[in-house]
């Protein structure tokens, strides 16, 4: 009986933990999400060609984290169900 009590409490930790790292990656691609909207913005905004490109990737970058982020968000959430 004991090993089933210690199993349930690894189980209850782990979906805790899983939940906040959730939580904290979402709100990271969140903020992600919104910078590259920003550079996206601002490089359509730009008047040189390559002050474009340097913003263009900056957004490309942030969306491509942002992207990872979700993913891990999505399995994390996933294992919890």
């Amino acid at each position: 009986m004991a090993k089933n009590d210690h199993k349930d409490r690894l189980k209850l930790e782990t979906t805790e933990t899983n939940g906040k790292i959730a939580e904290a990656s979402e709100k990271l691609a969140i903020r992600f999400r919104a910078k590259s909207q920003k550079a996206d913005e601002k490089a359509q905004a730009a008047g040189k060609k390559g002050k474009q490109e340097v913003l263009r990737r900056r957004s490309e970058l942030f969306g491509q984290a942002a992207k990872e982020l979700e993913d891990k968000v999505a399995k994390l959430r996933k294992t919890a169900a």
